[in-house]
């Protein structure tokens, strides 16, 4: 069976800045979101780069009926004082865990909430990993768009970058 994935807006973001959405994509998984998500997509081509793997079929994006958004304003709201999480964070939280759906986000407040719920959380390293392990991309390659999205993105975790940078590059050097 497929795994089956939830994408938060920031993973999206961070593939499209670094040109990994093709080969994200590529990964045997089921793709996911909500369409509070696509809504949060608002620089230049993000949108329609997302958008246009809704239309081949690649990427699902989930619709709220209306006592669904109520739950999950509820959720937001109930949690409102020990975290800033948005509406759009709690869209993907919720969808995530009552599909039993792995979720992928960068957001370290989304993610302890989660986590505490039950709900499987992954982030943009793991996503790596699997685009390595799945032979999508080179070590040396792979490497090289973390060391990019680093530079890009501040608030990921510097020592798991590091740690994989240079795994990555010793393989190469050693392969």
């Amino acid at each position: 069976m497929k795994k089956i994935v939830v994408n938060d807006t920031n993973v999206f973001i961070d593939l499209h800045d670094v040109g990994l959405l093709e080969q994200f994509f590529l990964l045997p998984w089921e793709v996911h979101t909500t369409d509070f998500v696509m809504l949060e997509l608002v620089k230049e081509g993000q949108k329609d780069t997302v958008a246009a793997y809704e239309h081949n079929g690649s990427l699902h994006v989930a619709t709220f009926e209306f006592d669904e958004i109520s739950k999950i304003d509820s959720l937001q709201k109930a949690i409102a004082d020990k975290t800033n999480l948005s509406l759009t964070d709690c869209s993907v939280w919720y969808y995530a865990k009552q599909n039993n759906y792995t979720l992928l986000t960068g957001d370290r407040k989304l993610r302890n909430s989660a986590v505490n719920e039950g709900v499987e959380v992954r982030g943009i390293i793991y996503v790596f990993d699997e685009l390595v392990a799945n032979c999508i991309m080179t070590p040396s390659s792979a490497a090289e768009k973390l060391a990019l999205l680093k530079s890009i993105n501040p608030r990921l975790p510097e020592s798991e970058i590091e740690k994989r940078i240079k795994q990555w590059e010793d393989e190469q050097n050693n392969g």
